[in-house]
Order: C-alpha cells, then structure tokens, then sequence
C-alpha cells in the first residue's frame, strides 16, 4: 500500500476529513492507505509528520490565508522524497463547512492527479531508452575500431625487425589503443547503469499503469452553481431539489448537486441542466 499522509489547518478539521474518507474504497481502488491526518500550520512540524510517506496531500481551507499557508507548504516540503498534491475545494470554502460528498471526491481526484502527472514520466524513460540504443552503437562502433587497430598492430609487429623508424608509430598507435580501451570501459559501465535505471523505471512504470488504469474517466469536476445559472438566467439560483429532478430527467450518470456546487464530469453537462430548469421556470409562468 501507498503511505499517504494529509496535512490540514487544525484539530477540528480532522473530524471533517475523516467522515469524508471514511466509505471511500482507496485500497481496492488507488492502492492507497491513509495512514495519518496532521493538523498544524508549522512547516517544521510537517517536515517531522510526512518522513516516511509516499504521497502528501495539503488540504488546507480555501480562504487566502488557506491558500497562502499551502503555498507555502508546498514549497517548504518539496525536495523530501514524497510526492506533493493540493486538495483543492471551492474558492473562499473552509473544510469544517465544506460538503462531505465535494470533499470525498476531490480526494479523490487528487489521487487522480498524482496518477497521471505520474505516467507523464514515460518520456523521460523511453528518451533513456534511445540514448541506451545510441551508446550501444558507438560501443560497436568502438569495438570495430578496436579491431582494425589490433589487426593494424599485429601487421607492424611483423615487420617490426625491417622498419624500426616504425616504433613511434607503434607507440602512438599503442597509445591510441589504450585510450579507446579506456573510453570503452567506461561506455560500458555507463550502459550498464542504464540498464539497471531502466529496469527500474520499466517496473515502476508497469506499476503505475496498472495502479492508474482508465482513471481519467473517472476525474469529477465542480462547478460553482450561482456563477454558471448567471452565464443563462438573471432569475434566482435553483436549489438543489431542483437540480436533482433535471438530473433525473435528462438521466445524467455521475452528476450531484448541492445549493452551491454541481459536480459533473463536464462543464455541458452542467449547461443542459441548468438549461433545463430554465425552460421549466419559463413554461410555467407561462
């Protein structure tokens, strides 16, 4: 399992995160365990709290000192073997008094994020693949030279006796020989660490993707409801009951609704809902 750990503003925001997480299945489906939720706005303390961990998440409030304090987590804690991620819930929101069902979900999608940003990666293990491939061949190349060079050796040491204004050549030549033995050992060793690092990357990458698998189909967004119903309609904003019911209506999967938020794979599926319910308003004035 994955240790992730989760850094929020102080002791009462525990109790909020804990009951958003708590029917989330991150095992069976991030192969994640949430094995600690550190409250404390000191960054030393937070060094302390994340040693150990494989992934943090900053899931301070929204509010600008919120957002402030993240940024400055998020700069302090870089660097120290862990991968960082923001939670990041509505705009001016603090965790006490967000939603539980947004809190879960951006969970959720940070996990998401971590994932992809993760198998972004690959270009950089198939670039050390070619250049693996690229020093193969100058090793070849070498080699042959190498050869030409102890065949050219063997030639002058045959008629060494006859020509001894050769022996400087020889020398040179000698020299030669072991400069390119030198700089073959160390090309070898050079593609030897290669390999290890690739290997190495090609298990984790193999890791990744089985552990990441389709999980851009499963990102939810959320939409702030009274800035989208002002993009359609100058009337006052529906309420969630209304919301639900167009949902139901236009039979939309994996869409939810509160009075301040819509959640939605897609900014259309918003637009149709909202569409919808003006439509509605406007039939029965009429």
């Amino acid at each position: 399992m994955i240790d992730t750990r989760i850094i929020v503003e102080g002791v009462s925001d525990i109790e909020t995160l804990s009951k958003a997480i708590q029917d989330l299945a991150l095992g069976s489906e991030f192969g994640v365990t949430i094995s600690s939720i550190i409250p404390t706005t000191n960054v030393e303390i937070a060094k302390k709290s994340i040693v150990g961990a494989d992934i943090v998440l900053i899931a301070t409030d929204a509010d600008r000192p919120g957002r402030e304090l993240s940024d400055r987590l998020f700069e302090e804690l870089k660097g120290n073997g862990v991968i960082l991620e923001r939670v990041k819930f509505p705009k001016g929101r603090d965790l006490e008094h967000t939603d539980l069902f947004l809190v879960s979900k951006e969970i959720k999608n940070s996990l998401v994020r971590i994932g992809l940003k993760s198998l972004k990666s690959m270009g950089a293990v198939i670039q050390k693949e070619k250049l693996i491939r690229s020093l193969e061949g100058e090793l070849s190349s070498l080699k042959n030279e190498n050869e030409d060079l102890n065949k050219k050796i063997k030639t002058f040491e045959e008629t060494l006796d006859g020509f001894e204004g050769e022996k400087d050549l020889i020398t040179k030549l000698e020299e030669d020989i072991d400069r390119l033995n030198v700089e073959k050992n160390e090309i070898e060793l050079e593609n030897s660490e290669l390999k290890k690092e690739l290997t190495a990357k090609d298990d984790k990458i193999f890791e990744l993707e089985a552990r990441y698998k389709d999980l851009e189909a499963k990102i939810l967004n959320i939409f702030d409801l009274e800035s989208y119903w002002s993009k359609i309609s100058n009337d006052q904003s529906p309420t969630a009951s209304e919301i639900r019911k167009a949902i139901g209506i236009l039979g939309l999967d994996r869409v939810e609704a509160s009075d301040d938020f819509i959640v939605s794979p897609s900014e259309e599926n918003v637009f149709r809902v909202l569409k919808l319910i003006k439509m509605g308003r406007e039939l029965n004035k009429n």
